[in-house]
């Protein structure tokens, strides 16, 4: 097999992971939603509720078909270039991939992390650690997703090969 269809099944597999996640982690962001009621001391309108577990599995499922959508594209292109080292543009989507795992997984534990709001009296910095981790990842993610290109010259630059 060539590097790009490993790439290729690999890029399958973490569409299907993201998706499994994308199931088991609705729950947690129901609780939040509960949560958050208790704290506010209201009923939230079922429209938020509607919309926003609506926009979780949209963000969801998109990144899922965007990651699988990768995979066809790698795979058209192994066929007609076969290679033993991974191109820049390889690179590139391995590096967006890894993006997109980290803003996957911080959209996933951001509702726990906030689950001590309705907890509390007041906020301290331990209950703010947890959260602000996850958002320094949804950060850092992001920035693998749109810099790509710039973490693969870095790459090249500490190989000592650019």
């Amino acid at each position: 097999m060539v590097i790009r269809q490993i790439t290729a099944i690999a890029l399958r597999l973490l569409a299907i992971w993201l998706l499994i996640q994308l199931i088991l982690n609705l729950s947690s962001l129901i609780v939040l939603f509960a949560n958050v009621e208790d704290y506010q001391q209201h009923e939230m309108p079922l429209f938020a509720y509607v919309s926003l577990i609506i926009s979780f599995l949209a963000v969801g499922l998109v990144a899922a078909y965007l990651i699988n959508k990768s995979a066809n594209s790698v795979l058209d292109h192994a066929e007609s270039q076969p290679e033993t080292s991974l191109s820049n543009d390889s690179q590139k989507v391995l590096f967006q991939l890894a993006g997109f795992y980290f803003v996957v997984d911080a959209v996933s534990y951001l509702p726990r992390s906030l689950a001590f709001i309705p907890k509390t009296e007041g906020l301290s910095l331990l209950n703010l650690l947890w959260p602000a981790g996850v958002a320094l990842q949804l950060i850092i993610g992001l920035w693998l997703v749109g810099s790509s290109s710039f973490w693969v010259g870095v790459f090249h630059k500490l190989r000592g090969s650019g």
